[in-house]
């Protein structure tokens, strides 16, 4: 899930940006990046289905509730950022991009200490 990841990550950034500045250019790039980021995700999300029911290969526990958790808080994300004005990534939208990154960041170090373990992660 490397590339909604970036997406996310980027989203912090332009976050940021936006709350420096108050340029709505930034806020427009978040909501591009959520958008994207979220669409490349439910993808991902479809292809491991099918994967798990083929192959019966699936994600470690902690990298599903992570992933889990993190769609679910860009989705309510995306509709934050998508109101008008200065209330569109500040406070809430800024605070909900720096929690989605900490939960990827969390889930990837759970990755990839589950994978050096030889669990399926």
């Amino acid at each position: 899930m490397s590339f909604p990841a970036a997406c996310f990550l980027i989203t912090l950034g332009t976050d940021v940006a936006y709350a420096r500045s108050y340029d709505m250019i930034w806020e427009t790039f978040s909501v591009w990046l959520l958008a994207i980021g979220l669409l490349a995700a439910a993808l991902f999300v479809l292809v491991g289905l099918i994967q798990g029911l083929v192959q019966h290969v699936w994600p470690s526990t902690a990298a599903g509730v992570g992933h889990a958790a993190v769609l679910v808080l860009s989705i309510f994300n995306v509709f934050v950022h998508s109101r008008d004005g200065y209330t569109s990534v500040v406070p809430t939208g800024l605070a909900l991009s720096i929690i989605v990154v900490a939960i990827l960041l969390i889930t990837g170090f759970a990755e990839m200490t589950s994978s050096r373990r030889g669990v399926l992660a």
